[in-house]
């Protein structure tokens, strides 16, 4: 069964990608190219992209449960992204993958994507056009991280 990604995670997605983009761009005009800058931002935004599926998933499964239960796991789950991020730092650092504080920066692209939801959302969707989710309802552009 293929299940189909949520308009909004689709549209943050698209953010992460354009800010790391524009941080790639801007880097390239400030300071020239560089392999070990690029690397550890386009592994930062990676990562940015998984943290933001692992966090879609987390509240959906966290609105099925009951709410003690969804408190205990949503911490869970923020425990394993902050897990994951160091892990990732850690590997960019010891591996020599790239420079880790740009890899921080692509990690940060996570809530530059957040702030350019709306932008994006529009640009898949058209301005006036309602996007339907699975259900049928209306899914209306979110800008929390």
């Amino acid at each position: 069964m293929k299940r189909q990604i949520n308009n909004t995670l689709l549209e943050l997605i698209t953010g992460i990608i354009i800010s790391a983009a524009v941080v790639e761009v801007l880097s390239i005009l400030v300071a020239g190219f560089s392999w070990k800058f690029t690397s550890g931002l386009w592994i930062g935004a990676a990562t940015a992209i998984g943290l933001a599926a692992h966090m879609y998933r987390s509240i959906d499964r966290a609105l099925d449960m009951q709410p003690d239960d969804a408190d205990k796991y949503m911490r869970r789950a923020y425990l394993i992204r902050t897990a994951v991020i160091l892990l990732v730092a850690g590997a960019v650092t010891f591996l020599k993958l790239g420079y880790v504080m740009a890899t921080f920066v692509g990690v940060f692209c996570l809530k530059f994507g957040a702030f350019l939801q709306p932008l994006t959302h529009r640009m898949l969707h058209g301005k006036d056009e309602a996007v339907l989710d699975e259900t049928g309802e209306d899914d209306p552009p979110h800008t929390d991280s």
